[in-house]
């Protein structure tokens, strides 16, 4: 798995900027991404995907030990569709 850290290494190299810089601008677009969606607005980079919150509604579900029905209130999910360009590859 590839976290912040590694991400940060490659992209400061091919910048030419601080590993502590790129990981810091890494960090704050990710918070940005998660914030405007939190806003209700879609995330659309272009030829990445788009970000978005999506409402998942209520449901009856049944519990898998005791099969007994439970009911699961409706919620936000925060979703990520992937452009075409990256889907397929």
């Amino acid at each position: 798995m590839v976290g912040i850290s590694e991400l940060s290494k490659e992209v400061s190299k091919k910048t030419g900027t601080t590993q502590k810089v790129t990981r810091d601008v890494i960090k704050y677009f990710l918070e940005d991404i998660i914030r405007e969606a939190n806003r209700g607005e879609k995330i659309n980079l272009a030829g990445f995907g788009i970000f978005e919150r999506k409402k998942q509604k209520a449901r009856v579900a049944k519990n898998p030990q005791t099969r007994k029905e439970i009911r699961v209130p409706e919620k936000k999910k925060f979703v990520f569709r992937p452009s075409s360009k990256i889907k397929y590859q």
